[in-house]
């Protein structure tokens, strides 16, 4: 679903311009109250727009919340795109991509996780936000696999495609599990962050390197 399928989304002038400010002022709502729960009343005020203008846009406020996140999902594959590219030109080395993603990757979810994580809760029983979000991580999953086999040569076992599923995984999870990403929130901001991503990079090199048992 992209935004335009979650409402009826204006191309142009002030009613583009009031449409934009219904889905910031809803994107705050979620960011300040960490949750969904808040009202259509609440938008209005926010953005500074009428309540008939809201439900001339969206039939609902589920409606709406689909719409803040979908504009969120293209923010987010727009940045994951420059951030693999960049990378993609940068490292030169297992090691260099190792320490360039973890630490760009890390950055990117915190810079998101405050939005992330109330969709990620509305996401547990609404399916279209489900999947359009599970598309998104499933792209960058496929980039970010694809440039680990760039270094297939440099691993310790001929299982390449396992190998880096596990370590895009471990990444994944452990740098969610601290940013307070999906069902663990009680574990979020346990450790040193800076300590996490460097040793998060040298444990992805290491285990893409690590021979087999003898």
């Amino acid at each position: 679903m992209t935004t335009a399928e979650a409402s009826r989304e204006p191309q142009q002038g002030r009613s583009r311009a009031s449409y934009e400010r219904m889905l910031t002022a809803a994107e705050k709502l979620m960011v300040k109250g960490g949750n969904d729960d808040f009202t259509l009343t609440e938008v209005a005020k926010v953005g500074k727009v009428s309540i008939g203008s809201i439900y001339l846009r969206f039939d609902s406020k589920d409606d709406l919340i689909r719409a803040v996140h979908a504009r969120v999902l293209a923010r987010i594959d727009a940045d994951q795109d420059r951030m693999m590219q960049k990378i993609d030109e940068q490292a030169a080395t297992l090691e260099d991509f190792a320490r360039a993603f973890v630490d760009a990757y890390a950055e990117l979810l915190k810079s998101y996780s405050p939005v992330l994580r109330p969709i990620m809760f509305r996401a547990i029983y609404d399916e279209s936000i489900s999947a359009l979000g599970r598309d998104s991580a499933e792209k960058l999953t496929r980039q970010a696999e694809t440039q680990m086999l760039r270094y297939a040569s440099e691993f310790g076992r001929p299982d390449h495609a396992r190998l880096v599923s596990n370590a895009f995984r471990m990444i994944y999870y452990t740098l969610a599990r601290f940013l307070g990403l999906g069902s663990s929130p009680e574990a979020a901001h346990q450790g040193n962050w800076e300590e996490i991503k460097e040793d998060l990079a040298i444990m992805c090199a290491a285990f893409l390197r690590a021979p087999g048992p003898s």
